[in-house]
């Protein structure tokens, strides 16, 4: 099953990595990315494959 993970927020350095880290530990596969920073803010969408996910989708919150 796929999903799409949207993150909006102040931009940071390692926002990304923190993200992409937290789904790999729940074995969450990302399957593309878009990321961009408007104005200051951060925005990312992620589509990504939860089929072989350890958490439920409020534990990946």
């Amino acid at each position: 099953m796929n999903a799409i993970v949207t993150v909006l927020g102040q931009d940071r350095v390692g926002i990304i990595a923190a993200v992409c880290n937290r789904l790999a530990n729940y074995n969450v596969n990302i399957l593309d990315i878009s990321q961009t920073i408007l104005q200051g803010a951060f925005t990312m969408v992620m589509a990504v494959d939860v089929s072989q996910s350890t958490a439920s989708f409020g534990e990946l919150g």
